[in-house]
């Protein structure tokens, strides 16, 4: 499979959305799309740091047999977030480091986790809104 090129809208929120099924790094053309992870083992490369880039990584779970994103179970994915080697993402339940990246467990995910990052141009990411348990990697 490869990821979804074509922006479609997600089901409960209206919001756009792309089904992701391979690890990706995003562009400005991600920006304030719904990224929603399909595949285990997907890492979301973010790119460095520019003021007000926007980016809502989702957990949507490996979708039932040609069912929609989200339909999956819990714990069927681990999404990995990774930042630039010089950037740092901060303010969620971790204590923020630069090139450290961000991981939702297979162990605690949910359908339906999220991370919706901002960045600061300076230091890297900022978490706006986290649903979820995520954890900064050692």
């Amino acid at each position: 499979m490869a990821n979804q090129t074509a922006i479609t809208k997600y089901l409960s929120t209206g919001e756009p959305t792309l089904r992701i099924d391979t690890s990706k790094t995003l562009a400005i053309t991600d920006c304030g799309v719904v990224q929603d992870i399909i595949a285990d083992g997907i890492t979301i490369t973010l790119p460095a740091t520019v003021v007000g880039y926007y980016y809502i990584i989702r957990n949507a779970g490996v979708p039932k047999t040609s069912g929609p994103a989200g339909s999956g179970d819990d714990g069927s994915i681990a999404v990995t977030i990774a930042p630039n080697a010089s950037d740092l993402v901060a303010g969620g339940t971790w204590t923020a480091a630069d090139n450290k990246s961000i991981v939702n467990t297979k162990a605690t995910a949910k359908v339906g986790d999220e991370l919706r990052i901002v960045a600061d141009g300076v230091n890297g990411w900022m978490v706006v809104k986290q649903v979820g348990i995520w954890a900064k990697t050692a």
